[in-house]
């Protein structure tokens, strides 16, 4: 066999196991009386900044409709798993918040074997297929138009600490707590990250 085909065999390969995984991780989170996209949001509700916990970034995160995800919300409240509250600065805006039932169902999140799978891998294996599926999943986002999303201190528009001991969002003019900025931001920009 050519070098070339044995290549393309090789990400043939890679590709195919990517989706089986995909599949086995899909087949695991119907459990608990949830569906995968329900776990996905929780699973995105627990790890995103207050400027982000919108039905909107939400949509972004799932790579769906507004619609598709404010119905997925609405199962989610009336399993009582997460609530809505007002912005006090803007009524317009409703953020999401994880009742105390829908943490403790997160503790349960059934892609913890996944988890504890990837800590029997040995550390340079971890490490390099982390490199290898952050590459993977940045160039998939801009082949099919995602958006990305990362944490807000390695964003161009994070400005750092205030005197006040809080974090500074350039982006949104405003303060944020040191837990938020550590946080998944729906306005991240990696661009302004990488000139800045």
């Amino acid at each position: 066999m050519s070098t070339q085909a044995s290549d393309n065999a090789d990400k043939e390969s890679l590709s195919r196991l990517l989706d089986r995984i995909g599949r086995m991780a899909r087949g695991l989170q119907y459990c608990h009386g949830l569906n995968p996209a329900q776990w996905d949001s929780l699973r995105f509700l627990a790890q995103a900044n207050r400027f982000s916990r919108t039905p909107g970034a939400l949509a972004v995160f799932l790579g769906t409709t507004k619609g598709t995800a404010s119905q997925t919300l609405n199962a989610l409240e009336k399993k009582g798993y997460l609530t809505r509250v007002t912005d006090p600065e803007d009524k317009r805006v409703r953020h999401i918040e994880l009742t105390a039932d829908g943490k403790l169902l997160l503790a349960e999140d059934p892609l913890n074997c996944l988890d504890l799978a990837i800590e029997r891998l040995p550390a340079d294996v971890v490490d390099t297929m982390a490199q290898g599926l952050n590459a993977l999943c940045s160039n998939m986002q801009t082949r099919c138009g995602g958006q990305d999303m990362g944490i807000c201190t390695s964003c161009g528009h994070f400005q750092g600490a205030t005197e006040d001991g809080n974090m500074r969002c350039g982006y949104k003019q405003a303060d944020l707590s040191c837990e938020d900025a550590q946080r998944v931001c729906i306005n991240f920009d990696p661009m302004v990250a990488r000139e800045g």
